[in-house]
């Protein structure tokens, strides 16, 4: 890879590169939102023309650019296919998704229409699951929710979870305890952290033969004496790339 094509830290350090990532999908908990608009800010500094999607749900955003593509849509409609051309002309990146307004959120998209969406941008970044807002996650049957047509996904973590209970910071509290052969009040362990980012039953389900990453958010969260450099080097163990750092504040903290 060209180093200029990687300025961008979390490009870097993910070994992130649009020519060969066009479709990205985020799974997980503990920040995959921040982490996918920290890519998008990245990736157009880079030059490269962004959109943002989702196969499940995503919060609103009012302030940014917005298609809203017809629920069930496959073929995308002139009138959208027209608007996405204009937005990505003017702001270089913009959210492409259905939208419930009994929610409030924007809402999945077709795979079809995903794939028609990559003849526009030069990178579709995907939020593929869901967790409320909790640091970690064990996947329901039917999750994550991960395009046909993704060339890599990334899994996240929040390292706040380290030392909770599994039932005060896991979204599906009842899986997790299960696939960790722990009770509900037990603590999350670095190596609950490592079996859940590397496992097929875990933050690696549905990846198939594509390439994964790990991303550990929330190292500002750590108490003192907790380096993630120890939990980094076991996902590297196993051959995997993995980095740690805090979304919150981005770009003012060292990337690991």
């Amino acid at each position: 890879m060209e180093n200029k094509e990687l300025q961008g830290g979390l490009l870097d350090l993910l070994r992130i590169d649009p020519r060969d990532h066009s479709v990205i999908a985020v799974v997980g908990g503990g920040g995959k939102t921040s982490l996918i608009h920290c890519l998008e800010k990245e990736l157009v500094t880079a030059g490269k023309k962004v959109m943002i999607t989702t196969t499940t749900h995503m919060a609103y955003e009012p302030d940014s650019p917005f298609v809203r593509v017809g629920k069930g849509e496959e073929a995308l409609d002139p009138k959208v296919q027209g608007k996405c051309r204009e937005l990505l002309a003017n702001h270089h990146s913009v959210i492409a998704a259905g939208y419930e307004p009994e929610t409030g959120k924007y809402s999945a998209i077709s795979e079809a229409a995903i794939r028609q969406l990559t003849c526009f941008c030069d990178v579709i970044l995907v939020e593929a699951d869901g967790s409320r807002h909790r640091p970690v996650k064990i996947p329901a049957e039917w999750e994550p929710v991960i395009p046909e047509c993704a060339d890599l996904v990334i899994g996240v973590i929040g390292l706040d979870c380290l030392g909770k209970s599994i039932e005060q910071c896991a979204f599906r509290q009842e899986l997790t305890a299960g696939f960790l052969g722990k009770s509900e009040t037990d603590e999350i362990t670095e190596e609950d952290i490592v079996r859940i980012g590397s496992s097929a039953e875990g933050l690696k389900k549905n990846v198939g033969n594509r390439e994964y990453r790990v991303y550990l958010n929330k190292t500002d969260t750590l108490k003192s004496g907790r380096n993630p450099e120890n939990l980094l080097r076991k996902f590297r163990e196993q051959k995997m790339i993995a980095s740690a750092g805090s979304l919150r504040s981005f770009g003012g903290t060292v990337q690991i």
